[in-house]
């Protein structure tokens, strides 16, 4: 048989909720629980520790139900609840160098998704700041296949060098931006957490 709370909007969820009704909880656990678990793993990249994050989340939702202000958006406010256990994590992280390690070698495994949508989109100065790093023949290369999009062959005729050489300029050039991006991982980390606010609040 279904629950009674089954079809029932989040407004009337969130008001069962205060009034301390599980059936009401469970609902909101079961439908956001999953899309909360997607969205901080593409932060943390670690399933254990985003599972704990999930039960924290939800436990402090069911704890202070009577005093939790939802407004009129139950979701906005879970994703800014998840931003806030992130934002807490990474905190708690950079005493540990461990964990810091083991979390940046998952940021560079990751980097070129990160590439493609943080730092081209929401860091345009730091990503100049790394170019300023490169020499001048490693910047246009990276600044035509990477940023203007134009092909190998096409580079390597505008610049009147061989394809190979192309290829060992971009290769250098990733290598050296990717270097100073992960050095920044202050920097990195409000760059993820603003991507995933932007994106999905």
């Amino acid at each position: 048989m279904r629950s009674s709370c089954t079809n029932k909007s989040d407004f009337e969820l969130t008001n069962l909720l205060k009034q301390g009704n599980v059936l009401a909880f469970t609902e909101l656990y079961k439908k956001y629980s999953g899309k909360m678990y997607i969205n901080m793993y593409k932060m943390v990249k670690d399933e254990t520790v985003v599972e704990e994050m999930i039960q924290i989340l939800f436990s402090r939702i069911w704890q202070q139900r009577e005093v939790i202000r939802y407004e009129s958006d139950f979701a906005a406010y879970l994703y800014r609840a998840g931003s806030n256990l992130v934002c807490d994590f990474y905190r708690k992280l950079e005493s540990d160098r461990k964990m810091t390690a083991h979390f940046k070698s998952n940021i560079i495994e990751h980097y070129s998704h990160i590439e493609e949508k943080i730092f081209f989109k929401e860091s345009e100065n730091l990503l100049n700041q790394a170019l300023a790093e490169l020499s001048p023949q490693q910047r246009q290369v990276y600044q035509l296949i990477k940023i203007d999009g134009f092909s190998y062959k096409e580079t390597a005729t505008k610049l009147d060098i061989s394809p190979y050489t192309v290829k060992e300029y971009l290769s250098k050039a990733k290598n050296l931006v990717k270097s100073y991006m992960t050095k920044n991982m202050e920097i990195v980390t409000f760059l993820m957490l603003c991507f995933y606010i932007v994106l999905h609040c």
